[in-house]
């Protein structure tokens, strides 16, 4: 069935008796388990990525993600029920499909400006095989502007435009590696904001199948757009703050964690945990989706600050080994832990691969 235009609660039902097909582009860490929680809840889903590898894993029911709990079993049993399946062919899924789900990588640039390139690239495609009635949800994080701008333009075909033949929506996925599964479907409630009224309607209409906690409509899907970004714009302000007062600890000889747990029992404080900096594919990547465009000095001087940290670090072992009569140079460290987070096996943007620049 194809959902545009469609009440919220035919949607619903549609979904849920599995008269809904869905094709997910990008079956990364979070793609892949977006695509098992839809067949999970009744839909009929084709996965689609580039890397023939990762879609020959899935088209046998391998799970080729780490460390994701229940998803190598998800996988494996979509897969066997044929509520599964998985194509490098993007223009096919795109005509058999009834919903399309953008989830590919938005980093940055060299330059650090964001590179959308993934999501142009997957918009042109699904172009080239959308029929009316569909519905397209942008799920990857993109600077507030997009949808409603680019997107629109990458997606718009003679025969089918966003807001006129097809509904557009924004609805970020708000997972964290380690958790994906839990957070799809009960952690929080899914954030949707529509091109159009009716394109809102018809993904609310999805994602209260697939998410117990349900959605939070808003305005529209800029206003969509700049509710992902301000999640991770926080905490990396918030990590420069407790970063920059644990630095001040040092000046002044007091335990900043120790500071900090009692300031937390105040519950207007959520002072985060300072480190050796900000790594994964989101919270040093979001603030530049908003930087620019007005001016933002707190967002600047955060990035500065969390940036400088594994300099800070070193600097705290060159003077630990000093105090001991050992030089930095020619001396043999062990560094347990190279992911940017424990628990995760992912490097990207990890300050534990820090390198002078």
């Amino acid at each position: 069935m194809k959902p545009y235009g469609r009440a919220r609660a035919e949607v619903s039902r549609a979904f849920a008796q599995g008269d809904v097909r869905v094709a997910v582009y990008g079956l990364g860490k979070m793609g892949l388990p977006l695509a098992a929680c839809f067949a999970q809840a009744g839909a009929r889903v084709t996965g689609v990525d580039v890397d023939r590898a990762v879609v020959k894993a899935v088209a046998a029911g391998r799970c080729h993600v780490a460390g994701e709990p229940g998803l190598p079993e998800a996988v494996a049993s979509a897969v066997r029920e044929g509520t599964l399946t998985a194509t490098t062919d993007g223009v096919a899924a795109a005509r058999a499909a009834d919903v399309h789900v953008i989830l590919v990588p938005t980093l940055l640039t060299p330059r650090k400006r964001p590179d959308l390139r993934a999501v142009e690239a997957v918009a042109k495609t699904i172009a080239r095989g959308i029929e009316p009635g569909s519905l397209v949800v942008q799920e990857s994080t993109l600077p507030p502007g997009t949808t409603d701008g680019p997107l629109v333009s990458w997606l718009s075909d003679k025969r089918a435009r966003p807001g006129r033949d097809v509904g557009l929506a924004f609805c970020p996925e708000r997972t964290a590696s380690g958790r994906a599964l839990r957070d799809i479907t009960e952690s929080y409630p899914k954030v949707v904001g529509g091109l159009d009224e009716a394109s809102a309607e018809a993904a609310a209409g999805i994602y209260e199948v697939v998410n117990k906690k349900g959605v939070l409509v808003v305005s529209s899907a800029r206003v969509a757009e700049a509710v992902k970004v301000f999640e991770g714009v926080y905490r990396d302000v918030n990590i420069a703050l407790a970063n920059e007062l644990a630095a001040y600890c040092e000046g002044i000889g007091i335990d900043a964690m120790e500071a900090i747990r009692a300031a937390n029992t105040q519950p207007y404080s959520h002072l985060h945990t300072p480190g050796a900096g900000v790594g994964g594919h989101c919270i040093p990547v979001y603030p530049y989706f908003v930087m620019g465009r007005t001016p933002t000095p707190l967002l600047a001087t955060a990035r500065k600050v969390n940036d400088a940290m594994p300099a800070h670090a070193v600097l705290l072992l060159k003077e630990g080994l000093s105090r001991h009569g050992r030089a930095l140079r020619g001396a043999k460290i062990l560094l347990l832990g190279l992911a940017y987070r424990g628990g995760v096996a992912e490097t990207r943007y990890s300050p534990g691969v820090w390198r002078c620049e």
